[in-house]
């Protein structure tokens, strides 16, 4: 076998570990450029719904980054509608009235034609039943598609859009541990924001903000339950400009496919985590909301807050959701969190990117 057959999931899986670490020593030199600085590098095991994957956790310029095997026949796409969701919680029902209510649907894994990548009118959609809300899981997640997907080296962690992470800033004791160095130019005016001079009667109002973004300069992020923010260089990026910037660190942004494979291990289940909608504040629901925050199969984190847009290199293809708006139903609330769900979001040649909204992450492709 070559080194590309090597890299495929279905003979990675099957090799001990030091020919493993032979193989990242040869990928190390071919493929990432010689200006990107390795630093930490281990062996690590991932698991989610069964599926493991032991394979490397190691830092590029500082930044956390795995490896995913490729699958040169990786199946994507949904077209099974709500086929192995629990239908009582897409219906809100109780248990005991299941037996009142049936459904029979026909679903096929016939390819259908691409979706269309211009806006039309939303369709409604019928979700007080079993139908309904299998013709929409179907409307808002891409066609069923058998694909190829490259070996990568995928960031572990999105970053806000335009942004490169410089450290930590600590607001009870005003410290900062990180690039200190890319930090200190932005240290007068974050101090400035963070720490303004109030009256006695403004300082029982005022509360830290949730985010900070001085444009072309820095942002930072406050940390939920927390002392701290994360603190960001910034700069002000149409989705071009960024993946110029990106390429010129010697990465590329994933494809709406190597996403959605990285995401979900090319597993035929509408979510990552298994099939479980209903997240209810009990220890069952604190396992599954593990899940769904915790590392996928593969060691990536993805974001579940549905405050950004996660982006492709497509300008017409992002992932994820910015839910503004709060949804009644669980599957309207639920279904942005799927591997395969596709927003109806376009991103214009000349918007700035603005960190709030949207996120990138970073990938190093092993293709010939």
């Amino acid at each position: 076998m070559d080194l590309f057959e090597q890299v495929e999931w279905a003979n990675w899986k099957n090799l001990k570990d030091p020919e493993k670490e032979g193989l990242l020593q040869q990928l190390l030199m071919y493929f990432v450029p010689p200006t990107v600085e390795i630093n930490t590098i281990q062996l690590v095991n991932f698991e989610l719904y069964g599926i493991k994957c032991r394979t490397f956790e190691l830092e590029f310029d500082g930044e956390l980054f795995v490896f995913i095997p490729g699958n040169s026949e990786a199946i994507l796409g949904w077209d099974l509608g709500a086929e192995g969701l629990r239908s009582h919680e897409l219906l809100g029902f109780d248990v005991e009235d299941l037996e009142k209510n049936t459904f029979k649907t026909t679903l096929t894994n016939e390819e259908i034609s691409p979706v269309s990548e211009w806006l039309e009118e939303e369709p409604q959609y019928d979700l007080t039943s079993l139908e309904g809300i299998s013709d929409y899981i179907n409307e808002y997640t891409t066609n069923l598609r058998k694909v190829a997907i490259p070996a990568m080296f995928v960031q572990k962690y999105a970053l806000p859009a335009g942004t490169e992470f410089l450290g930590i800033f600590d607001t009870v004791t005003g410290s900062f541990e990180g690039e200190v160095e890319q930090f200190f130019p932005y240290e007068e005016i974050i101090c400035a924001q963070l720490f303004p001079k109030l009256s006695a009667e403004e300082s029982f109002t005022w509360s830290f903000p949730k985010s900070l973004l001085v444009k072309n300069e820095c942002y930072l992020e406050f940390l939920p339950e927390s002392d701290y923010y994360f603190v960001y260089s910034h700069n002000d990026f149409t989705h071009e400009e960024l993946k110029l910037a990106v390429k010129r660190q010697g990465f590329d942004l994933l494809s709406q496919n190597q996403w959605e494979f990285a995401v979900g291990g090319g597993t035929r289940r509408l979510f990552r985590w298994g099939n479980e909608l209903l997240i209810q504040d009990n220890e069952s629901g604190r396992q599954i909301k593990s899940k769904m925050d915790g590392a996928n199969m593969f060691g990536l984190v993805i974001d579940t807050e549905q405050k950004h847009f996660e982006l492709t290199d497509d300008l017409a293809k992002s992932k994820l959701i910015n839910q503004l708006v709060e949804k009644e139903t669980i599957i309207e609330k639920m279904l942005p969190l799927s591997t395969y769900f596709h927003p109806r979001h376009m991103i214009s040649a000349d918007q700035k990117l603005s960190p709030k909204e949207y996120l990138y992450r970073k990938v190093i492709k092993i293709e010939s």
